[in-house]
């Protein structure tokens, strides 16, 4: 699997068409941008449901459509990149995700987090797939690859809300 990836946290021209209608309505955008971070911090919540009790993996495709959406939407693509792989994985129709360095090897000199934000985004999970998962059935290793796709999902957020932090001058 090639890395396709954007390389930019945001695509201004997108997010910029979104914050010109600041001019009709004041803070439209920023009141957009935290109502998108309420959803993504339910949704992850969802995911992370599914991928330990439920194991559903149409829920986990369809709850990875809806969150690409929301974040293509707003020119977040990174999120959205991932948040296709999500989906894809849920469905079969990938068998793969890349390695979370090999991931941050594509961002732009200058972006990265801290070793705690990395910390906190990565989480106590080990997605390693093992003998035993194989044996437990294919949708194990799909379970496995979409908790690794998770974790990149939440630090890719991690860079966007530092990004739109740093735009709005407060903390999203």
């Amino acid at each position: 699997m090639s890395l396709s990836i954007p390389s930019a946290v945001i695509n201004w021209d997108i997010l910029n068409e979104i914050i010109s209608m600041d001019e009709d309505e004041p803070s439209f955008s920023k009141e957009l941008i935290i109502q998108y971070i309420d959803q993504v911090d339910t949704t992850f919540a969802e995911m992370e449901h599914h991928l330990h009790t439920t194991k559903d993996l149409s829920q986990l495709d369809s709850l990875g459509h809806f969150l690409k959406g929301s974040s293509a939407a707003l020119g977040l693509q990174r999120i959205a990149w991932v948040c296709e792989r999500i989906q894809n994985l849920g469905r079969k129709a990938e068998n793969t995700f890349p390695d979370q360095t090999d991931i941050l090897n594509t961002l732009p000199k200058g972006v990265s987090l801290t070793e705690e934000e990395l910390k906190k985004c990565n989480g106590d999970d080990n997605d390693e797939v093992t003998s035993q998962d194989v044996e437990d059935g294919e949708n194990t290793i799909y379970i496995a690859l979409i908790s690794k796709a998770l974790r990149q999902a939440r630090l890719e957020f991690r860079l966007a809300r530092n990004a739109l932090s740093e735009y709005y001058k407060t903390e999203l």
